[in-house]
């Protein structure tokens, strides 16, 4: 078998403030960066981390695809644009992301160990280990200081699932003894000959920090191309165009419960009854129709023959498999109250084999396929790498493992030959936030158009009587259901409360923020279900949004002088972003106690389909994180281990700081 034909296999089934006059003045591109900044994890706001680190250095690095362009505008987006006016106050840190997956970023900040950052899910050494995503590119290979991989050092993380609550909980499995030790961006093959279980490490790197850095949607990625077998669509419920955000599809609470559940398996079903509730909360059934309702369609199925529905899914620990099965989990068991459907079952994991606690919501989606098998007896991908339990049953074709938002992507396309398919993505990885999507399999580098992606009926439409797109609910409006934009998934983040100073990291997670008891809406009473699960805002809010977080350390070892104020400064920047209340930013003057406000880090990342944080949660991060007290006393923000002196801030009590 030749490496193009399997690769075809794959895809079918120093400080930052102290700056020259000319650099603050406006050089065109800044003098070749002199420090770093290291980080990995979530491939969903990987793409976004490239703009906004190359925007951060006023220049872009090589071969990652951006460009500085003078007709950048974020509405409509400008993918792989960047505003000029980055260029304006740049400065010389270079910033450097490895897109390995939500799960492999915790892995390795818990483990505080940069090698750990690698591609798949391995249980147990001796394993084989992958290289990141190759876009966006991970190592600089115009720069001899940026080119190596493994990183010397791991500054942050990312991921999109929360840390475990408690310090004590947060263990990982962490590997060594690789084979290769060095240089692993020459070799094909990387192989862990040992693994152990290690524990943060408070004594030596303070106390875990994890902020939400952005306001993220999920989309349901959908191919709606006519397939080979001549299925064609009757797609009533697209809009047009239909590369818009939203545009494929438009998909009803119902209709993805059902998808999701192994309910509904074929695109063209007419017969299976689906639940849903009406605007009442009181349980109706429904056809799986495309029932765009504006009172001249009639609902029709959506293909003219047998379209099976194959969902595409991640089989890596993925922070969009956590944010989709958070939506899920928490509003599919509503619409089964009476459990003829299973649906708490399948969602949630209660009841499962007698289980008393719950497996889902979880970065782990194969918790979802395992619910789906022990209720349904079907459901199991017997090519998902990652499933341990996996037996010689016979695989099903309907769910297709993926890993990496690249690949996952590719796998859903936008061709005949995968038509039918479904499945969740970051915004930036669907059009119009992205026009191509790029992975490297086996040696060889493959690109297609992005996918498209469906709009979702929200709660809020729901309790108005909006269960068709087009239908005109109680307020007398007609409405569409919601598009995943960087306004919608802002409009569902705005019922969470930003933590106040000084909290610890678990007060930083938005989904276990919940609704209080009595809370009941459209007769459906919500009380402990996550309010970040089931928005209920406004007609707007996109119900599949969840946060995209920075992982940090309290204390780092800083032998230099130069890193603490990298990592600082850059995150006063970021965070001043949301700020329009701070004077403008400007490198030779903005600290992290003097944050200023550049808006161009909000355009780059609406550029992207995401949302800034609003100005509560990025008040509270600098007040709570980067700024320092006279008396270096608030254990919270970010300090440098001093190996002569008396230690202060998130440094206290801590020997060594972070590697």
């Amino acid at each position: 078998m030749t490496t193009t034909s399997f690769a075809g296999r794959l895809l079918g089934s120093t400080s930052l403030v102290v700056l020259s006059a000319a650099a603050v003045i406006g050089a065109a591109q800044p003098a070749a960066a002199q420090t770093g900044l290291y980080g990995g994890g979530s491939t969903l706001p990987s793409l976004a981390l490239r703009q906004i680190f190359d925007c951060y250095e006023g220049a872009t690095l090589a071969n990652d695809g951006q460009t500085f362009s003078p007709g950048f505008t974020f509405s409509p987006p400008s993918p792989n644009q960047l505003p000029t006016s980055c260029t304006l106050v740049s400065t010389s840190v270079e910033g450097l992301f490895a897109a390995v997956g939500s799960g492999n970023g915790q892995r390795a900040y818990i483990a505080n160990d940069a090698r750990q950052l690698f591609r798949g899910s391995p249980d147990t050494a001796p394993a084989l280990v992958r290289k990141p995503s190759a876009k966006p590119p991970y190592r600089d290979t115009a720069n001899a200081n940026f080119s190596s991989y493994p990183y010397p050092r791991l500054d942050f993380a990312a991921s999109d699932a929360p840390l475990a609550s408690t310090v004590a909980s947060l263990t990982t499995v962490s590997f060594g003894s690789f084979v290769p030790t060095t240089n692993w961006q020459n070799t094909l093959l990387i192989g862990a000959k040992t693994s152990t279980v290690v524990s943060f490490n408070t004594a030596a790197v303070g106390a875990p920090i994890q902020i939400p850095a952005l306001q993220v949607p999920v989309a349901i990625a959908v191919n709606t191309a006519n397939s080979l077998a001549g299925a064609t669509w009757t797609n009533q419920s697209a809009l047009s165009p239909n590369t818009q955000a939203g545009g494929a599809l438009q998909l009803s609470a119902a209709q993805l419960c059902a998808i999701f559940s192994a309910t509904v398996t074929d695109w063209q079903d007419t017969t299976t009854l689906i639940p849903t509730l009406d605007a009442d909360g009181v349980q109706q059934f429904q056809h799986f129709y495309d029932d765009n309702t504006n009172g001249t369609l009639t609902p029709v199925s959506y293909t003219s023959r047998r379209l099976p529905i194959k969902v595409v899914y991640r089989s890596d620990d993925a922070g969009t498999s956590f944010i989709l099965t958070n939506y899920l989990a928490n509003l599919c068991p509503l619409l089964d109250p009476t459990g003829t459907y299973n649906y708490k079952k399948i969602f949630t994991g209660v009841g499962v084999g007698g289980a008393t606690t719950a497996n889902l919501p979880s970065s782990k989606f194969r918790n979802l396929l395992k619910n789906i098998k022990a209720v349904k007896g079907e459901a199991d991908d017997h090519n998902d790498p990652y499933d341990v339990d996996d037996d010689q049953e016979r695989p099903d074709p309907r769910w297709i493992s993926a890993e990496g938002a690249n690949q996952q992507a590719l796998k859903i396309g936008t061709g005949s030959l995968l038509a039918g398919r479904i499945g969740y993505l970051s915004v930036d990885f669907t059009q119009p936030y992205a026009q191509t999507v790029t992975e490297e399999i086996a040696g060889v580098t493959i690109s297609a158009p992005a996918p498209l992606s469906a709009s979702v009926q929200n709660e809020v439409q729901r309790i108005f009587g909006v269960y068709h797109p087009g239908q005109t609910g109680l307020d007398g409006v007609a409405a569409n259901f919601v598009a995943p934009t960087p306004t919608n998934a802002a409009q569902a983040f705005s019922g969470l409360v930003a933590p106040g100073p000084n909290s610890n990291h678990n007060a930083w997670n938005i989904y276990g923020q919940v609704y209080a008891s009595g809370s009941v809406a459209g007769g459906v009473t919500y009380d402990g279900l996550s309010v970040i699960g089931i928005p209920l805002q406004t007609e707007t809010d996109y119900p599949l949004t969840g946060a995209s977080y920075v992982n940090v350390y309290s204390c780092y070892s800083d032998t230099t002088g130069a890193r603490v104020p990298a990592v600082k400064n850059w995150l006063a920047w970021f965070f001043g972003g949301s700020l329009g209340s701070l004077p403008p930013y400007n490198p030779a003057t903005s600290n992290p106690n003097a944050p200023g406000f550049d808006p161009n880090v909000a355009k780059v990342i609406r550029n992207n389909g995401f949302h800034e944080v609003d100005g509560a949660w990025a008040g509270s991060v600098v007040q709570t994180y980067l700024r320092t007290s006279a008396a270096g006393g608030r254990t919270s923000a970010i300090a440098a281990y001093n190996a002569s002196g008396t230690q202060t801030d998130g440094c206290q009590g801590v020997t060594g700081g972070a590697k």
